[in-house]
């Protein structure tokens, strides 16, 4: 391939291809996946001097991969907590025209503190988020093609709130931790994994200032187990860099 055209390709990649055209590309170039997608930080969105208009090079690589796809479909991207994908998701469904985000965070199961202070890490990964409810109240309507309505967690007062509606026949991107997990997986027309560095998400999470060290220790215990034991990055569709 002439020089040109790889530079294209490293600049904007995957423009108009499916899922294959990611490893089409790689191995055209002979380059592993990861060096073609520039990364993407929640970073980078929080600071206005590094803001910038174009979404990150990974947020176009799934959209074009969407694009692909035939139809209405649901995507998925997950990754551990500050690992950007918050940032991907939002700019991947400014490029599909206003696709309808759903968030991970909005199924945090309710129940008393003392009593989730006391899970496992393997007990944190199936409780801390109500995945049935993503299950039931979204992910199985859609895929049938009918309408979905769910309630989001209120993170101030700990119980649900409001209600939200989605029409079917709309492309959908649902964004969090868990949210690809094995038994969601069958919902997804594509899933992405946003993987970052331990300890760059460790960072972020700490320089959030929202939550105390105990609490971040047992959040990150559950996500190791989730991506020790199921291994999201390797079921993925597509692993996109969000260092």
């Amino acid at each position: 391939m002439p020089d040109n055209e790889l530079d294209a390709l490293r600049e904007h990649p995957f423009p108009q291809g499916q899922v294959a055209a990611m490893r089409d590309a790689a191995w055209m170039m002979d380059e592993p996946v990861d060096e073609l997608v520039v990364a993407a930080t929640e970073d980078d969105a929080a600071d206005p001097d590094v803001r910038r208009a174009d979404p990150p090079p990974p947020a176009h690589a799934i959209a074009a991969a969407v694009r692909g796809l035939p139809g209405a479909t649901i995507v998925a991207i997950d990754g551990a907590g500050g690992s950007g994908k918050t940032t991907v998701a939002a700019a991947v469904a400014a490029l599909l025209d206003g696709a309808t985000i759903v968030h991970g965070d909005d199924f945090y199961r309710p129940m008393p503190e003392p009593e989730r202070e006391r899970l496992s890490a393997e007990e944190g990964y199936w409780r801390y988020f109500d995945w049935e409810r993503l299950r039931d109240e979204v992910l199985a309507p859609l895929h049938a093609g009918r309408p979905a309505r769910y309630r989001s967690y209120d993170w101030e007062t700990g119980d649900l709130g409001p209600w939200h509606e989605i029409a079917a026949g709309t492309v959908v991107v649902v964004e969090g931790v868990y949210t690809a997990r094995p038994e969601l997986a069958r919902y997804y027309g594509l899933t992405a994994y946003v993987d970052t560095p331990r300890e760059t998400c460790l960072r972020r999470v700490r320089d959030r200032g929202e939550n105390p060290p105990e609490w971040i220790a047992r959040w990150r215990a559950a996500e190791d187990h989730y991506i020790r034991t199921t291994a999201p990055q390797t079921r993925a569709d597509m692993v996109v860099r969000g260092d």
